[in-house]
């Protein structure tokens, strides 16, 4: 389709009286658009393959769950395999006891945004739309200055546009009176030459050819839900960012909320479709490798969260004390042993059973503390706290003479398949391309090569004052050290307004979505600025008293940094039957988070329908290219 396009050069005379044929209007617009099938005959084709054919899943995110659900329709055997105890990835969700009382918590809030095409199809499939509600504002919270506020008003381009500057206080239209500066370029997102000539500069450099006003008002707050580094992420990936949620879909910055928390609302509900169409969940195991064949993965090595690679390490005994002492076997081995009153010695695994993130000791209860998750153990490895229920991996120790030998535990169970589908988290993937012996070189340096952004962090904190009721449950913010956005879970959930009600309370979540190396701080500095911050923003609660918190430090949200693209695997590898999905894969289609997780699940399914020659699903998308670009 051909574009129309338009450049302004003046402040807002200019742009108001621009004028548009009807044709020319129409042709710059937006649209949501489906991607085009592989195969020309695509509507002639068999919908289910004659002989069932096995395919095993790996990963129980949305991407893994999508996957999953597009084959199982179909008639294929699936397996899905994931480490975790419930499916959801980062949607998942767990109990807690509040001070006597069960409690649903999750990772951390999430906006279902208007434009998540595939997520809502797969949502209105289930019958899970009836479990959100719409939010209309998107308000940001600065230290410095007034707050902002961004209705989703109209979607018509370039008058979606003027809505944004027209609401700001602190920008005009004159901060877009520079035709030739990068501004522009944010309406001129194309897959091809957006990445040749932009992947290699860091966002924040590409930002010093925008007003100052525009950046600090609307580029950098929402460039950072990202989760990545201003100045260490990809100026291509950035405009393709803003690409997605504002300028190229005709769906405006409206977002949904789940009524109760995810896993009522969504990971639940989807897990038992699953098992009703005929799906095997292998839900509290990992892989430990795959087993390829010529150019073919036929086998799949499964182990439990924890445990180590089937192999054998050696340490001196003399250096084991009474106390549990932490020994690394390799660079992802992490054991813990102990010496006891009658001088046998303990091992267990230092890998937490929830997702294999690693464990330290909790000085506070001599036991085991998982920083990721708030995941807790006793002295004996038993989980008294958080997502699992699954004590620490024991391993075997033999003695032999000043050498104590460790031996893992694995299970050994093997899974044969016929197509495979990775939609773990990158440390995951990492983990399993890393123990497993793969023909294509190539394809093992794309996943060496990926990387995850910096950490990030979810406090959710049960107060003992109320708060008079805000606009909005959910604010993002700028210019505070940690605090990046805020969800008021007292306003935001039926169980959580109960508690608040009945006990004249507020229950906060505070993220921080990329924390810098010099701010990766101890617990307790970082909870006491973050409360500091909470005060800032809600003075009504300076002074209250915390009665209970979950405090989480995760480090898996993919790294977008300049450069990364070329290098970045796709949803196919030079292995015939494997795929990958997830939202950290080149995606030459616009979509981010949870959408591109969606997406690439969804490709994946395609992509062996594809080799059995059945009909593909129809995959749609925002726009493919900026509303700037000819042609």
């Amino acid at each position: 389709m051909h574009r129309r396009r338009f450049l302004t050069n003046v402040g807002y005379a200019a742009l108001g009286t621009l004028t548009f044929g009807a044709l020319g209007l129409y042709a710059i617009q937006p649209r949501r658009t489906v991607l085009p099938f592989i195969a020309a005959n695509n509507d002639a084709l068999p919908l289910k393959p004659t002989t069932p054919k096995r395919v095993v899943v790996v990963g129980g995110g949305l991407a893994g769950m999508a996957a999953a659900y597009e084959l199982l329709k179909r008639g294929f055997q699936v397996t899905l395999v994931e480490r975790s105890v419930n499916l959801g990835g980062r949607l998942t969700g767990w109990n807690v006891d509040v001070n006597g009382e069960t409690m649903a918590t999750e990772h951390g809030f999430h906006g279902f945004f208007n434009q998540y095409y595939n997520l809502h199809g797969l949502l209105n499939e289930l019958g899970l739309r009836g479990n959100f509600k719409p939010v209309k504002n998107y308000p940001i919270l600065f230290k410095n200055k007034e707050a902002e506020c961004f209705t989703n008003t109209t979607t018509l381009f370039p008058f979606n546009l003027l809505s944004v500057v027209d609401q700001a206080k602190s920008i005009s239209i004159m901060d877009f009176n520079d035709p030739m500066g990068n501004i522009y370029e944010l309406m001129r997102y194309d897959p091809k030459d957006t990445f040749a000539r932009l992947d290699n500069i860091d966002f924040k450099t590409f930002c010093q050819g925008i007003n100052q006003p525009m950046v600090d008002t609307i580029v950098e707050p929402f460039a950072h839900t990202s989760f990545n580094q201003f100045h260490q992420y990809s100026t291509a990936e950035g405009i393709k960012f803003f690409h997605f949620f504002y300028l190229g879909n005709p769906d405006g910055m409206g977002y949904d909320q789940t009524i109760d928390d995810a896993m009522t609302s969504v990971v639940t509900p989807l897990t038992e479709r699953l098992k009703a169409l005929g799906g095997t969940i292998l839900s509290g195991m990992e892989v430990q490798h795959l087993i390829e064949q010529d150019g073919r993965i036929t086998k799949v090595v499964l182990k439990r969260p924890g445990e180590m690679p089937a192999q054998d390490h050696s340490i001196d005994a003399a250096d084991v004390e009474t106390t549990w002492t932490p020994f690394w076997g390799s660079p992802t081995d992490l054991y813990y042993v102990k010496r006891d009153a009658q001088g046998e010695f303990h091992a267990v695994s230092g890998r937490c059973t929830h997702m294999g993130c690693p464990v330290g000791l909790d000085a506070a209860t001599g036991g085991f503390a998982c920083p990721c998750h708030g995941a807790k153990y006793n002295a004996d490895g038993v989980p008294t706290a958080g997502p699992t229920k699954m004590p620490l991996v024991a391993m075997n120790t033999t003695r032999e003479g000043e050498q104590l030998r460790l031996s893992a535990r694995a299970t050994g169970t093997t899974l044969e398949t016929d197509y495979v589908v990775l939609a773990c988290d990158v440390p995951g993937l990492k983990e399993i391309v890393a123990h497993s012996t793969l023909s294509n070189k190539q394809f093992i340096e794309s996943v060496e090569q990926l990387g995850v952004a910096d950490p990030y962090i979810v406090w959710r904190i049960w107060l003992d004052r109320t708060m008079k009721p805000l606009d909005v449950p959910f604010y993002t913010t700028s210019g505070y050290q940690f605090t990046d956005s805020i969800a008021i879970y007292s306003q935001l959930q039926p169980q959580y307004q109960d508690w608040a009600e009945r006990h004249q309370g507020s229950v906060i979540e505070l993220h921080a979505y990329a924390v810098e190396p010099e701010n990766v701080l101890p617990e307790e500095e970082v909870k006491r600025i973050m409360r500091e911050e909470l005060n800032l923003l809600i003075p009504e609660l300076d002074g209250a008293s915390i009665v209970y918190d979950i405090y989480t430090m995760q480090k898996n949200f993919p790294r977008w940094a300049p450069g990364d693209y070329a290098g970045r695997p796709g949803v196919e590898t030079p292995i015939e039957n494997l795929f990958l999905g997830g939202d950290f894969l080149r995606l030459e289609v616009p979509a981010n988070l949870m959408e591109a997780a969606t997406m690439t699940g969804r490709m994946a399914a395609n992509h062996i329908l594809v080799a059995e020659k059945l009909q593909e699903n129809p995959i749609p998308s925002v726009d493919l290219v900026g509303p700037l670009v000819i042609g």
